[in-house]
């Protein structure tokens, strides 16, 4: 998109072109900065959710995981992996897309079927059940803190995209366009020049011949 002020032909047909599109180039990178302020406001919001969230998930897990080693101590490590050895089977999780401002970003939706039953015999330690129950609700949350993070690592992407072409413009293709126009103009004046020169000499010598 950079302009070779080499390569253009010095007329005022080329001048008025590049005028109109350098004036051009610079709306497109008004938008671009536009974009950029919204992109950041946006992970800068979100940035300050998944970091709420995940405090949330982190603590909820934590307190599954205590209550889980107090119920395998109580039941014995033995039990415990008698309970879970038949569990056969993986999670299936469906994947969706939103947009955030031109920019795609994930939706996980967990299939609740794919969850593999898991029956505690009658008589089980309370707090092993109640980690286990836990542990099937907390899924959908994890799936949405891993939204979260995959939202913020696009919208990071096209942050940096969008900074690359604001750098391309500033310090490339805009330069690019005033040079051309500069040299457009400096030989269009000289011609200029030469031109009332040329005319004042033929002037002269039809003052002369008179």
């Amino acid at each position: 998109m950079a302009v070779d002020p080499r390569k253009v032909l010095p007329t005022k047909i080329n001048l008025i072109r590049l005028r109109r599109e350098l004036a051009m180039m610079r709306r497109i990178r008004r938008v671009m900065e536009e974009k950029r302020e919204v992109i950041l406001h946006y992970i800068i919001s979100m940035a300050g959710e998944y970091v709420r969230y995940q405090r949330e998930v982190y603590e909820e897990i934590e307190r599954i995981y205590t209550n889980y080693y107090l119920g395998a101590a109580a039941e014995g490590l033995e039990r415990v992996k008698a309970y879970t050895s038949p569990v056969e089977g993986s999670l299936e999780v469906e994947v969706s897309t939103r947009t955030l401002f031109a920019v795609k970003t994930p939706v996980f939706k967990l299939d609740e079927g794919s969850i593999p039953p898991l029956s505690l015999p009658a008589g089980s330690d309370p707090k092993l059940m109640e980690s286990i129950l836990s542990m099937r609700t907390i899924l959908e949350k994890l799936l949405k803190l891993a939204e979260y993070e995959e939202s913020i690592q696009r919208l990071v992407k096209e942050l940096k995209d969008t900074q690359r072409l604001i750098n391309a413009l500033d310090y490339v293709i805009l330069p690019s366009y005033q040079d051309a126009i500069k040299f457009i103009k400096l030989v269009l004046e000289d011609r200029m020049r030469e031109d009332f020169v040329r005319l004042k000499m033929i002037k002269r010598k039809m003052e002369v011949a008179k």
